[in-house]
This record gives C-alpha cells, structure tokens and sequence, in this order.
C-alpha cells in the first residue's frame, strides 16, 4: 500500500472525527481534529507530487 494512500485515509478518518465531534457539541475538539484532517491532506498531496514509487 502506498504511503499517500495511508495519508489520505488518515484524513479521511480525522475529517469524519472532527464532523461527529462537531454534531456532538465539542466544538474545541472538532477543530483539532479538523487541523488535523487539513495536515494529512496537505501531506498526502506532498507525498504524491514526490512521484516516488513507495510501495
């Protein structure tokens, strides 16, 4: 499995995170995970623009 991919579904999971503490009323908690979803998204387009084949 590429690295990328494993990023994008660890961003994937922290958005998800950060929509469920939201509708749950934890506001602060949401935003953490939400900077954190936005980090994994950033490191995964990094990761793909490297073009390294890292399987």
């Amino acid at each position: 499995m590429k690295t990328s991919t494993i990023f994008a579904a660890c961003g994937i999971i922290c958005g998800l995170t950060s929509a469920t503490l939201g509708f749950a009323g934890k506001p602060w908690q949401a935003g953490l995970f939400g900077l954190a979803a936005g980090i994994w998204s950033i490191a995964t387009l990094l990761m793909d623009r490297r073009g390294d084949n890292d399987d």
